[in-house]
């Protein structure tokens, strides 16, 4: 095995193919360290000033009242409040949901499921394009690389006629040439993805821990499959061409056919209605509150919020803030069970995705790596809890006093609540099975063809 190696080192060591596709690699990882550089510093910078914006907004509050009193819901109507979800360290390499799904939402006491799905402005064709994070580079383009390097490693020797001299060297025969080679080209991409690992926990000052290092491992047991696969191809091709088209068919296959196969599959039996619709339907039965009779849509509020009983009627004609906020709940209240199945078919999509990630090993891999990451639709449907959390929160600080007509002054904001003990999203179990049971049911099917087929 040692002197396949040495042979082989020698031969790829001169193959200028060689040197582009791991010095590609390379630069496509110092790449996407950098990216996941600027992705970090945007997203701690956002974060950073949250309690700023929010003081200046309170300082704009007091000045614009400090004459005269003014009633609380004036106050709450125009006071935003920002809930936030910090990202763990190792998301600056698995962006996963986090550049498309809001990690910052600005919350006031108005109906909670209108405000749950509004997001930042961004570029519409770099979103299109995808994340172009470490985890990519690790579990799409590594793989490619790994393809390339070995899809001929027999199918080479084959068309030269020098393939049976190689089968008669030591015991083994083809699989024992086949297996020496496979695992050089493996090794030389590992040393590379370690490497740009490394470059990225200096860069990214990552905590040298075991999830950290766990990481990396997911990322290099996702190479296994494709190893598998490499062999299988370079096994069973006669012509080094053969094998290429076959590498070439099973990359795009599995990286875009087999997951637009499985979105497609999964987006019709779990069919999950948009956030606009939620907002829409929410919106839409809060604007026909006002053309109603107030009353009755009021005791729909106290047949749930008996707490506040004590104020039981609402004028007809007289606009009042009591009735303003109950009808808000009142709206949110109205799409519950339309809330509900959004976040049921999520998760079910989201499991099923998971288990169907076995028909495709970089889907597999960077499953993996976000849920690791905290990056997830997990973790985005725990902000969106949290928030939810906190605007309940936010009414029984605030309702006592609207419903009581009280009247703020200069200073009130001072007692205003805050968005307290924000934590990143927790990380998925460390699992390593799927991608070794994925390789091992592979590698049977590596069988070479006998040299004179």
């Amino acid at each position: 095995m040692k002197t396949l190696w040495h042979l082989d080192w020698l031969r790829l060591r001169r193959q200028a193919a060689t040197w582009f596709l791991l010095g590609g690699l390379f630069l496509a990882g110092l790449t996407a360290i950098y990216l996941g550089k600027k992705f970090q510093e945007q997203q701690q910078a956002e974060i950073s000033r949250l309690d700023a914006q929010f003081q200046a907004q309170c300082d704009r509050l007091e000045h614009r009242y400090r004459e005269k009193g003014e009633h609380s819901g004036y106050w709450s109507y125009y006071s935003f409040y920002p809930v936030h979800q910090p990202p763990r360290p190792l998301a600056a390499l698995s962006w996963g949901l986090r550049d498309v799904a809001p990690f910052v939402t600005w919350v006031r006491l108005l109906g909670v499921e209108q405000q749950l799905y509004e997001s930042s402005l961004a570029n519409p064709l770099l979103q299109s394009l995808g994340q172009f994070d470490l985890a990519f580079v690790l579990g799409v383009l590594a793989p490619l690389v790994l393809l390339l390097l070995g899809h001929d490693v027999l199918s080479r020797d084959r068309q030269l006629g020098v393939l049976p001299l190689l089968a008669a060297q030591g015991g083994g025969g083809l699989l024992r040439v086949l297996a020496a080679r496979l695992l050089l080209r493996l090794v030389l991409v590992v040393i590379i993805c370690s490497l740009l690992f490394g470059i990225a926990m200096i860069v990214l000052q990552l905590p040298t821990g075991f999830d950290t290092f766990a990481w990396l491992f997911i990322a290099l047991l996702g190479l296994l499959p494709w190893l598998a696969i490499t062999a299988i191809i370079a096994a069973r091709s006669r012509s080094a061409t053969g094998s290429l088209a076959a590498a070439m068919t099973a990359f795009v296959s599995l990286v875009l056919l087999m997951p637009a196969l499985v979105n497609l599959a999964l987006s019709t039996l779990f069919p999950v209605p948009e956030g606009l619709e939620l907002t829409v339907r929410q919106r839409q039965v809060m604007h026909d509150g006002w053309d109603q009779p107030r009353q009755p849509n009021y005791d729909r509020f106290l047949a749930e919020r008996p707490e506040y009983r004590k104020w039981p009627t609402v004028p007809e004609k007289d606009f009042t803030w009591r009735w303003y906020y109950a009808m808000h709940e009142v709206a949110d209240r109205s799409v519950a069970e339309l809330v509900n199945q959004h976040t049921q078919h999520l998760r079910q999509r989201h499991a099923w995705s998971q288990r169907l990630a076995w028909l495709s090993p970089p889907a597999l891999t960077q499953s993996l790596l976000s849920g690791h990451s905290g990056t997830d639709l997990d973790a985005h449907l725990l902000h969106l809890e949290t928030t939810r959390k906190f605007h309940e929160h936010l009414k029984a600080h605030f309702f006592p006093l609207i419903f009581d007509e009280t009247h703020f002054t200069a200073g009130a904001t001072k007692s205003f609540p805050r968005f307290q003990n924000a934590a990143p999203a927790p990380a998925a179990p460390f699992n390593p099975l799927p991608p070794l049971l994925l390789a091992a049911l592979l590698l049977p099917f590596a069988r070479p063809r006998p040299v004179l087929s």
